[in-house]
């Protein structure tokens, strides 16, 4: 099928406004019905105190097609929702300075779609769901700066999707859930700078010895980090590897409600670090390898 580009620029609308934000850009793309092969770019820029918005959707079995989302300037927000079977499709979303929020959705068997989300600044929020049976997707966010948050959820039967967050910057949260007989995923949460958060979720089924179990590597390096891992609801033979690098580190490790053989290791090198860690509610053959050292 013949290419077909589609290029929105970032004067497409400019609103003016009296209250907080001063300009606004607004953008949104929809390609559906079995449309394939396109390419959208969206470019947004300006200077101060404004706002960008872009909405991209791609459903209804629409596959192979590329979006490149780049925003530069404050009050950034990018939506990209993959839906409805459509596969094979590449996102790459680019955000530039302060107060960024970018949200992807993939639902309802969609599948090896790639995702890059990109953000530069202070105050920037990342969440990338997964569901319904979309699987073998590829998730990559990269966040520099300060305030950080990264929100991963993988549900509903959602197998071997692969995503790697990278956080560099101080006061980094980051988020992952795994639920509803979710397998054979794999995740990887980097965090480098100080007051560092990473929370791991694994729930209700996912993971099993049949179709492989998840994977979840955390690493932290950095001064006042803390890693939660819960593992609960009959999720089985998942691997955990959380290390810690500097001081004054807290890992927490909760394995509830017959949850089997799952693996966890934590490495914490530095002062001053605590690790707790409980087995419960009929969870057997689990392994846990504690590692302290300074």
């Amino acid at each position: 099928m013949k290419r077909i580009g589609l290029l929105f620029a970032a004067l497409l609308f400019v609103v003016g406004s009296t209250m907080a934000q001063s300009e606004q850009n607004k953008s949104s793309v929809t390609v559906s019905d079995h449309s394939d092969d396109n390419d959208v770019i969206v470019t947004q820029d300006l200077d101060g105190d404004d706002l960008n918005e872009s909405d991209v959707d791609i459903l209804g079995y629409s596959d192979d097609n590329d979006v490149y989302i780049n925003q530069d300037g404050e009050d950034l927000y990018s939506d990209v929702s993959i839906t409805a079977g459509s596969s094979d499709n590449e996102v790459d979303v680019n955000q530039d300075n302060d107060g960024h929020d970018s949200d992807v959705d993939i639902s309802f068997l969609s599948m090896n779609n790639m995702i890059n989300i990109d953000q530069y600044g202070d105050d920037q929020e990342s969440d990338v769901s997964i569901s319904n049976g979309s699987s073998y997707n590829d998730v990559y966010v990269d966040q520099y700066g300060e305030d950080n948050e990264s929100d991963v959820d993988i549900a509903n039967l959602s197998l071997g999707n692969v995503v790697d967050v990278e956080q560099d910057g101080d006061d980094n949260e980051s988020d992952v859930a795994i639920s509803n007989f979710s397998n054979a995923n794999s995740v990887e949460v980097s965090q480098y700078g100080e007051d560092n958060v990473s929370s791991v979720d694994i729930y209700n089924g996912s993971g099993d010895l049949l179709f492989e179990g998840n994977m979840v590597v955390v690493g932290q390096d950095g001064e006042k980090l803390d890693s939660d891992v819960e593992i609960g609801d009959d999720s089985d033979d998942n691997y955990v590897n959380i290390s810690q690098e500097d001081k004054n580190h807290e890992s927490d490790v909760l394995i509830f409600s017959g949850s089997d053989r799952n693996d966890i290791m934590v490495n914490q090198e530095g002062n001053y670090s605590t690790s707790d860690v409980e087995v419960s509610y009929g969870s057997d053959d689990n392994y846990i390898d504690i590692n302290q050292k300074k």
